[in-house]
């Protein structure tokens, strides 16, 4: 019997029925209202070899939200860059002056991801849970 290996989230939700997943092909200003939704960067991507930006909400908006980002292209095609809103800071690996965070595309994978939440008093985004190089 052939083995099957699993990498990264699993992913709810049905694409195309606004339930949890969004497929994104490039530059997307992340709102509010977005969180809890697992945002992915496609698999058949016409922009493959390419990069996708995610620009967060402003923190001073946020009340708790969670957002994850996946790329579901082939290992090597995806670039993902996820920024803070006017240069605010995300909290990764302990360093809070982190301004963009990237999923470069020459160490991207199938199923690397990211989850990015901010706290409930509006003061910071912070990494809370990742797989795969990103810097």
């Amino acid at each position: 019997m052939a083995k099957t290996t699993f990498r990264g989230p699993v992913l709810q939700g049905k694409e195309g029925t606004g339930y949890n997943l969004v497929e994104k092909t490039g530059a997307y200003s992340v709102l509010i209202g977005d969180s809890g939704k697992t945002f992915i960067i496609p698999k058949n991507s016409t922009t493959a070899g390419s990069s996708v930006t995610f620009t967060l909400p402003t923190v001073a908006d946020n009340d708790g939200s969670l957002f994850t980002f996946v790329n579901t292209g082939a290992d090597g095609t995806n670039q993902i860059n996820i920024t803070g809103a006017s240069g605010e800071y995300i909290i990764y690996k302990g360093v809070v002056n982190q301004i963009t965070l990237t999923n470069t595309l020459a160490t991207s994978k199938v199923g690397d991801y990211v989850k990015i939440a901010g706290d409930k008093t509006g003061s910071w985004w912070a990494v809370t849970d990742i797989q795969g190089v990103w810097a």
